[in-house]
């Protein structure tokens, strides 16, 4: 009779572990989820910015051309501020993601380290229980 009651124990966490382990692999998808979905977000957002800017050095360029003036001096010192701006607002776009990922990469971390210790845990529960039913403290 001993012997069913601590295969049922084993049973047991051996059920629980296999659902840990699942919830495991759910983090794991979701942050790759996220992850897909910051890298498509940024992608839009790059190519917004794109075109935002083709459009305005085309609307500098045209206005340039409609005034006969050349394209030298202050138009062009405008163009050159209007392109730094671009570029570094293009490096932030990037930082931002960056960021986004390491922080998604961390959380998953944390999160995979705290499900490996409830793993753990539920191990040395379900070992402690066995060993307790199969050896009972005499009073």
């Amino acid at each position: 009779m001993a012997w069913q009651v601590i295969a049922a124990m084993a049973a047991s966490t051996a059920v629980t572990l296999m659902g840990q382990r699942q919830q495991m692999k759910t983090m794991k998808n979701n942050a790759a989820w996220q992850k897909y979905e910051n890298e498509l977000s940024f992608q839009y957002e790059k190519q917004k910015q794109l075109k935002a800017q083709a459009k305005l050095m085309s609307k500098q360029r045209a206005y340039v051309g409609a005034s006969g003036a050349t394209f030298s001096g202050s138009p062009l010192i405008v163009a050159n501020a209007d392109f730094e701006e671009f570029e570094n607002d293009m490096w932030y776009l990037e930082k931002r993601f960056f960021t986004q990922n390491a922080a998604s990469n961390a959380e998953l971390t944390g999160l995979l380290t705290a499900q490996k210790y409830k793993m753990a845990g539920t191990l040395l529960s379900g070992a402690s229980s066995a060993a307790s039913y199969k050896y009972p403290q005499k009073l």
